[in-house]
């Protein structure tokens, strides 16, 4: 293939490191490392340096004098780190445009697989996003993203002169710029657990949303942990919340138990958006034939209760199981990403937006 293709922001990842190898190096000094996932398929360089925080044009120049040269040239410092804006207290969360939890009530339902397929379709569809994982004691966010870094601190920048920073997190930041923040990356060992009091998670999840360096955000995503009791109740009644996806699985329990967080969720005067139902089915690769493994579906039944439309029956796939386990979730290339994320859109743009932050504290 030949290696003349104009380098300029809106060219598109894939085609330039299809045609020049060396870029995907390139990229991955600046931190860009979504030249070598599945979001370069859809994404320029202009949008893969906007997504990361960086500025494009040193990006375009080391581009062009790698080709010319057939090396990785010297990156400067500042010109492979992001730009992040400084947070205050509630009155940032409008820089949010949208606070989306999402939510089960039982647990083992897939979740924050869910969670994190519905953020790697944002990122495709070139939205900025960040996923607050709370579910404090059984994290699973960082390892779909193969983030095991601890997270950094850094002295909050919008301390008035005279004043002792804060010290806030630094979310750490997935390959195709995804931003996260979750228990597991506040050690260094993963299978740490976290033997905390149920007002003691409400405060970390408050601490993740308040005290962390995010940068402006077209979603939020908040991984809620099941049930309907402490951490739920933290996320539902004191933050900015836009709207509500509920994940279900066709079990009848798991439907029962995830109709009590239904309720839950109306009894706070809450909007649900959406329902998915997750391990929907099993279609067998040498068949084709399809099975209902755990039973008949109920997500009409669900999704009827919510008084939300459903934005998928997501099947039993274990290529999507073997990446999430490897941690590259965001290699994925199944339509099924795409479609959860139009849905959500589709359903948050029909939405108003709420003009203020609730706190019960």
């Amino acid at each position: 293939m030949s290696t003349t293709i104009e380098i300029v922001p809106a060219t598109n990842i894939r085609e330039l490191v299809a045609s020049l190898p060396i870029a995907e190096e390139v990229l991955t000094e600046f931190g860009l490392h979504c030249a070598g996932c599945g979001v370069n398929k859809y994404e320029t360089i202009g949008q893969g340096a906007a997504a990361h925080g960086l500025r494009v044009e040193p990006i375009v120049a080391a581009l062009v004098q790698a080709r010319l040269s057939g090396r990785v040239p010297t990156i400067m410092n500042e010109d492979r780190t992001p730009q992040r804006r400084a947070p205050g207290e509630f009155n940032r969360r409008a820089r949010f445009r949208y606070v989306v939890p999402v939510m089960s009530g039982k647990g083992g339902v897939g979740k924050s697989l869910t969670t994190g397929l519905f953020a790697v379709g944002l990122r495709r569809a070139g939205m900025k996003v960040g996923i607050l994982d709370a579910d404090i004691t059984g994290p699973s966010i960082p390892r779909l993203f193969g983030l095991r870094t601890p997270l950094g601190l850094e002295p909050d920048p919008a301390t008035p002169a005279g004043q002792q920073p804060k010290p806030l997190m630094v979310p750490a930041t997935s390959r195709s710029a995804i931003e996260i923040v979750s228990s597991n990356l506040l050690t260094d060992q993963e299978d740490t657990a976290m033997i905390w009091r149920g007002p003691i998670l409400s405060g970390v999840i408050r601490q993740f949303y308040e005290q962390a360096l995010w940068s402006d955000l077209d979603y939020l995503l908040i991984d809620l942990p099941p049930g309907t009791s402490d951490a739920p109740l933290t996320v539902l009644q004191s933050l900015a919340v836009d709207g509500i996806v509920l994940v279900t699985m066709p079990q009848r329990l798991a439907t029962m138990i995830v109709r009590k967080a239904a309720n839950l969720v109306h009894q706070l005067k809450k909007p649900i958006v959406g329902v998915v139902e997750n391990m929907s089915y099993f279609v067998a690769p040498d068949t084709g034939k399809r099975y209902d493994v755990f039973g008949p579906s109920y997500a009409d039944q669900v999704a009827d209760l919510a008084g939300a439309p459903l934005f998928a029956r997501m099947p039993i796939d274990p290529n999507l199981v073997a990446l999430a386990d490897a941690g590259r979730i965001e290699e994925i290339d199944d339509p099924i990403v795409d479609v959860l994320a139009q849905q959500l859109q589709r359903a948050m743009a029909a939405r108003p937006k709420q003009a203020e932050t609730i706190s019960i504290i």
